[in-house]
């Protein structure tokens, strides 16, 4: 994993730590809904909505030449 930084939690520097921290955070935002709700259907909806946000944020993202 020689493509992640330190500090790539705060401000990815490339896609690749994007998407890692990106379906990271939503794994975590997922097993937190299911402590609280224990629906399969809310944390499913929640899941698919945050890996949903992070691979078009990270299309987009690399497409205007965030990453550089």
């Amino acid at each position: 994993m020689d493509f992640l930084n330190w500090y790539d939690w705060i401000q990815p520097t490339n896609p690749y730590a994007s998407l890692l921290f990106g379906v990271i955070f939503t794994i975590i935002i997922g097993f937190v809904i299911w402590l609280d709700k224990k629906h399969v259907k809310t944390v499913s909806v929640a899941v698919a909505a945050g890996l949903s946000v992070t691979f078009i944020g990270v299309a987009v993202l690399n497409w205007v030449g965030f990453y550089g």
